[in-house]
């Protein structure tokens, strides 16, 4: 179906962008099936891509009867500019009142008419009455934050939500010395102990380690809330919820079941599942779930039974979140072992936001929310005795995944908030040609917009909260996000568009606020704006060196920048010994993204990468080789201008297993392989003790 230009003028005012440019550089023009769904998803009213009149009318209505935006920005110290969209002749009084989270007033006050007027246009769908926006001004007196705006524009009145921030994020590149750090799945780190799943005493572990070595950060994947028992979901970028964290990584012990004699056999029976699993190849989260679940509930239990103390910890942890609304939740789901929309519908619909622990639904299994609320207590104490122990000079470094799974607790709660008709995704690209259908829900521009973007800044404060360092996941995202209509082939996708420097301020003001720096993930197809923002709000960028690889004998790998946050490989890449070994063409050519053609150009190129690397300028991929190769890769990253150096700890011992192979959920163990060693094998590897040794040298400039 051809696009018309009158459907392409719509799509551009509603927010999307209907065009964009390819991986191959060439123009991409969005169905006129997809536009008219992606409309229809944004609630407007159009029947046909050939009927875009109403429609159109509805945005033009939409955007001139907002009188004043629900969110405005304002930047480091400077006054707070309100623009204001009323019709041309209109003349009055206007007052601004601000009161500042810090509990000031400011005030300003005035004539419409001797504001400065620009943006002149004629609204059809307001009667075709010249309109115009004006903009008022009110100092902030230099304070920072979330601060309310109560405005009146002749006999109109309302509010909106300024946010005061600085414009550069906590911690940017420049601003501190190099650092350096490792990169460790925390499900991967294997321990016996744990029954072969990592947990946050493997993360205590792992930062005394790195602490002891002249290292700042421990980056791991997300460690957000999964369902782990039906729906069983336990892809860390799928999560339940992005407000709370998994208790599958609680730091638990046997010993917490109580005294010796109180129950022996069930004590014997957990080292029994414990010793089991840690000797499988592969994590198995529901069996893994189940036995940490067991000790969880009686923990819970006598937590409720006993002081008084912790019972009014959590609380009081309920009282300013949705803590309790969130365990009222997980106990259902539990219950009826199926996801929010396989529920009845009184559960799926008619369940009253839980504000307290002591006010429950009647039917909810007071035992299961208790559970919950106790694991989500606990959770946030350890990781915050983790940053508090580690978090001086580095920390944590968490990822913010880019959406939650349908079946997420907040897409049952704010509905709203979410267009259930769309997943965000990506693109063709040179690895899929398919584009990507990630099964999130996006969420709603204007919806977030109007709330003034609390959820988003509950979820950035949660993560900011106990993280020293966040990856911002799809940074891209903050700008633009491709959707793909329920029923479309990935491929047929359209962008929307969000606010990103509204964003980007919430990410700045939180990043000061506790003192975690940003990092944003810019792989793939980058539109040219997204990078300078980045620049200018002091977000670090991804270098990668797997890209960065020499493509002949006499070339090295390019070297990354101040400004990068650099590393050999991501989570979603081969590892450097299955780079090397080529295993990864391997696996493209299983799964038929590349034919034959495609898989010799491969193996050619990646010879000659391999010959450029070595030293005798062989291309035979042995692994002597491939190691001291991974080596030289990893002391030119240590000693480049970088500002953060991630060592993979799989890669020095040459793992040729990913951890993921994107687009793959169906057909490979993503998320599930452990390490092949235990942690305490790999830090007692005089080898691998030697190459963090060297990055720490060359990171501190004296190798």
């Amino acid at each position: 179906m051809t696009v018309s230009p009158e459907l392409l003028a719509l799509a551009r005012d509603a927010g999307l962008e209907p065009t964009y440019t390819g991986w191959r550089g060439e123009p991409v023009t969005a169905s006129a099936e997809a536009l008219v769904a992606v409309l229809r998803a944004l609630g407007l009213p159009i029947a046909a891509a050939d009927d875009t009149g109403p429609a159109a009318a509805e945005v033009e209505r939409r955007r001139w009867s907002e009188v004043v935006p629900p969110v405005i920005v304002a930047w480091d110290d400077a006054a707070v500019a309100v623009p204001v969209r009323l019709a041309a002749e209109d003349d009055g009084g206007w007052e601004l009142e601000v009161t500042t989270e810090g509990g000031q007033v400011r005030r300003a006050a005035g004539r419409l008419h001797d504001l400065p007027a620009h943006d002149h246009a004629w609204p059809a769908a307001l009667g075709g009455r010249v309109h115009c926006v004006r903009t008022a001004t009110v100092d902030l007196g230099g304070e920072h934050g979330y601060h309310t705006l109560r405005w009146q524009i002749g006999a109109v009145r309302g509010e909106a939500r300024v946010i005061a921030a600085p414009t550069r994020a906590w911690g940017a590149p420049g601003a501190t010395p190099r650092r350096w750090g490792v990169f460790a799945p925390l499900y991967a780190v294997r321990n016996p102990s744990s029954g072969g799943c990592g947990d946050l005493a493997q993360l205590r572990a792992l930062f005394e380690e790195v602490k002891a070595r002249g290292g700042h950060y421990v980056a791991t994947l997300p460690l957000l809330a999964a369902f782990l028992d039906e729906p069983c979901q336990p892809s860390p970028y799928s999560p339940a919820s992005r407000l709370f964290w998994n208790e599958l990584y609680l730091d638990i012990e046997v010993d917490a079941l109580g005294p010796p004699e109180t129950d022996p056999r069930q004590r014997g029976e957990v080292r029994a599942v414990r010793t089991r699993l840690a000797a499988g190849s592969l994590i198995d989260y529901r069996a893994q779930y189940a036995w940490r679940r067991a000790i969880l509930d009686q923990i819970a239990a006598r937590a409720w039974a006993g002081s008084g103390l912790v019972r009014a910890a959590i609380e009081y942890r309920a009282r300013d979140s949705a803590l309790a609304d969130y365990a009222v939740f997980r106990a259902i789901g539990e219950a009826e072992r199926a996801p929010w929309s396989a529920w009845p519908a009184a559960l799926r619909d008619g369940v009253p936001y839980v504000a307290s622990l002591d006010d429950l639904p009647a039917g909810v299994d007071v035992a299961r929310v208790r559970t919950h609320a106790w694991a989500q207590w606990r959770m946030g104490a350890q990781l915050g005795e983790l940053k508090q122990e580690f978090g001086d000079d580095g920390g944590l470094y968490l990822d913010l995944p880019v959406g939650v799974s349908r079946d997420a607790y907040e897409v049952w709660r704010h509905r709203e908030l979410f267009l259930l008709d769309l997943s965000a995704g990506a693109p063709p690209d040179a690895l899929f040609v398919g584009g990507q259908d990630w099964g999130l829900p996006p969420l709603h521009p204007a919806a977030i917009r109007a709330t003034g973007y609390r959820y988003l800044v509950d979820c950035v404060r949660h993560h900011m909260d106990r993280a020293s360092m966040l990856r911002i996941d799809h940074v891209m995202g903050l700008h633009r996000l491709y959707c793909v209509p329920r029923g479309l082939a990935a491929t047929d996708g359209v962008y929307v568009r969000y606010h990103p420097d509204e964003i980007y301020a919430i990410f700045a003001l939180e990043s000061h606020r506790n003192q975690c720096a940003l990092v944003g993930e810019d792989l793939g197809i980058v539109p040219e704006q997204v990078r300078p923002a980045m620049r200018r709000h002091g977000v670090a960028s991804l270098f990668v060196g797997q890209f960065a690889m020499p493509a002949r004998p006499g070339l090295a790998m390019a070297v990354p920048a101040a400004a990068h946050v650099a590393s050999l490989n991501t989570h979603d890449t081969p590892t450097f010994a299955g780079y090397w070994r080529g295993t990864d063409i391997d696996d493209q050519r299983a799964l038929g993204l590349i034919d034959d053609d495609q898989v010799a150009l491969e193996r050619t190129a990646r010879a000659a990468t391999r010959a450029a690397l070595r030293a005798d300028g062989g291309d035979a991929a042995d692994d002597d080789a491939g190691h001291a190769a991974m080596t030289a890769c990893t002391q030119a990253l240590a000693a480049s201008p970088a500002h953060v150096v991630l060592v993979t700890m799989e890669d020095l011992w040459l793992e040729p297993a990913p951890q993921n192979v994107p687009g793959t959920s169906d057909q490979r163990p993503n998320w599930r392989r452990p390490w092949s060693r235990t942690s305490d094998e790999v830090f007692a590897d005089p080898k691998i003790a030697a190459a963090l040794a060297d990055v720490a040298t060359r990171r501190d400039g004296s190798g």
